[in-house]
Order: C-alpha cells, then sequence, then structure tokens
C-alpha cells in the first residue's frame, strides 16, 4: 500500500477528536506509521502544559515547547506531548482528508521530527514494542 505524502511523519493535521475530555477539534503531528501500513502513531500539540498530565519532572520533560515564530502550522506557541503516542487508522484518517483536505495544515521541520522522535524514545510511558512497530527506533523513514 502507498502512504500518501500527508499521512507520512512530520505531517500535521487539525481533526476533530473524541478520545480527549471534552471531544474537540486537535492538532497533531504523525511520528510514525505502523510496520504493516495499517495504523499511524502520533501526538498532540497543546496550546498549554497541562500540569494535572505533567505532575512529575519526568512527564514535564516529555513535553517540548514550540514557538509559534517559522511554525506555520501552529497559532500561538504550543506544547507537544511527547508521554503518549495516539495510534490512528490510516484508512480512517484518509477518508476524512478526502472529504475535508483543509486538516492537512503543514509539516513540521526534520529537526522538529528528530527532536520529538528522540523525546518519544526517552518516554517510559511507551512500550518498547509500540516504539518499534512505528520506527521509532529507526532513522528517519
Amino acid at each position: 500500500m502507498e502512504i500518501p505524502e500527508y499521512l507520512q511523519p512530520g505531517s500535521v493535521l487539525r481533526l476533530f477528536v473524541k478520545d480527549t475530555n471534552p471531544p474537540k477539534t486537535k492538532r497533531f503531528i504523525i511520528v510514525g506509521i505502523s510496520t504493516d501500513e495499517i495504523s499511524i502513531a502520533s501526538v498532540y500539540i497543546n496550546s498549554k502544559l497541562n500540569k494535572k498530565a505533567a505532575w512529575s519532572i519526568e512527564l514535564e520533560s516529555l513535553n517540548i515547547f514550540f514557538e509559534k515564530e517559522g511554525r506555520p502550522y501552529l497559532d500561538h506557541n504550543s506544547w507537544i506531548d511527547c508521554s503518549d503516542l495516539i495510534i490512528r487508522d490510516i484508512s480512517e484518517i484518509q477518508i476524512i482528508i478526502q472529504n475535508r483536505p483543509a486538516a492537512v495544515i503543514g509539516n513540521v521541520s526534520g529537526e522538529d521530527l528528530s527532536l520529538i522522535r528522540q523525546t518519544l524514545n526517552w518516554a517510559h510511558t511507551i512500550k518498547g514494542k509500540t516504539k518499534k512497530k512505528f520506527g521509532l527506533f529507526d532513522s528517519l523513514r
């Protein structure tokens, strides 16, 4: 299966998600594709550091601060939450984007993607087998 360019690691999407409380429109960055090419792994972009979720120094260190400047996919300074991977079905995302192409809002730089993937590799909150499945131990593909 050929994975579309807009679903490659580094793509930034803005979609309504149901796995937040409350459900809402969120921006997220694709960080990996499963070895079977059925799903993608992504991380959320947050406008604020959630101190309830990042209650320890270790968890706070898994949130990367991104300034808006030079990142056109951001509306304001933001935090990239690397404490967890959000797994999504590729075919489901493709259908949504075919119906609403504006959901693809940009790409992170190679440098930013490397920083995110490196931080994900440090995260003890994500199982090694999950990191391996999404190619996070590999060089960027």
